[in-house]
């Protein structure tokens, strides 16, 4: 059994653990609010945007790849984590996510990570990266989502890669963050057969579509990438917040054990020295 010196020393450590982790709780809600109203914010646009690509889509005909695709023979795929950890399975399940779909589209899969826990990952695991991107994932800016947008909209138009994927965590709550994938490229056109005739465009296109189109995607692919970027803080800062909370409320769990367990062992020590007093003077009155 521990001593009560030992045990006092525990108590020590787990109280400035505690208060460690209440900082970060702390920091984390003040970044959380911040995060969560600019999702608020942007998440209108981006639907808009996809719907307006949705649109464009039913109105283009030929066939672009972009649009309509074209032979699958390698998929690349985007993965969005944080730089840091203290987060809970916020990584982890975006990265066994992604594994799950490299299974199921191309192990060989061209590999884009966002984030350094996504980039220890994959390196660990001997994956190569075609592009890295570090620095910015708990308060990402459009410039970051432009950059990463038009790397993966030029692996495809440069023929690198057929397919692209983008995995990210979908904000849903603070405690609950949903791993998404989302094929960014090719664009495909609804299919004409589901609710054929229910679809009226009231929007002219000058020249074509198909030119709008070919300048839309782009914009279309950094506002996908924008909005998972964004949804990907707002989660980060609330599962932080989250796993932060947990173990403030663990460690002063753990302090009341050990000062309960201090107790008993300075109770004891007390008790042990009284009973030795107390034979100590019954053995010199018998002698």
């Amino acid at each position: 059994m521990a001593s009560a010196r030992d045990l006092q020393r525990q108590i020590n450590t787990v109280k400035n653990q505690a208060r460690v982790f209440s900082a970060l709780q702390t920091v984390s809600s003040v970044k959380f609010r911040k995060a969560e109203a600019r999702v608020k914010r942007a998440r209108p646009y981006a639907e808009n945007v996809e719907q307006m690509m949705r649109d464009v889509a039913r109105n283009a005909s030929g066939d672009l790849p972009l649009l309509t695709g074209r032979e699958v023979s390698r998929v690349a795929v985007c993965t969005l984590t944080a730089d840091r950890g203290l987060a809970g399975g916020f990584n982890a399940q975006v990265l066994r996510r992604t594994v799950r779909l490299r299974e199921e589209k191309d192990p060989d899969a061209l590999q884009v990570a966002s984030g350094r826990k996504a980039v220890a990952f994959f390196r660990f695991r001997r994956v190569e990266l075609a592009e890295v991107f570090t620095g910015f994932t708990d308060n990402p800016a459009y410039e970051n989502a432009r950059e990463i947008g038009r790397t993966l909209t030029r692996l495809f138009d440069e023929e690198e890669a057929d397919e692209v994927y983008l995995v990210y965590n979908r904000f849903e709550s603070v405690l609950n963050q949903r791993p998404v994938v989302t094929r960014l490229l090719p664009v495909t056109r609804e299919d004409e057969d589901e609710d054929e005739g229910n679809h009226t465009s009231y929007m002219a296109y000058v020249p074509d579509a198909e030119t709008v189109l070919k300048r839309l995607v782009p914009r279309y692919v950094e506002t996908m990438v924008w909005q998972a970027l964004l949804e990907g803080a707002a989660g980060e800062h609330g599962a932080r917040m989250t796993a932060m909370k947990n173990a403030t409320d663990n460690a002063n769990d753990m302090v009341r054990d050990l000062t309960l367990a201090m107790n008993k062992a300075r109770q004891a020590q007390i008790t042990q020295e009284i009973l030795e007093i107390v034979g100590g003077a019954e053995a010199l009155s018998a002698g």
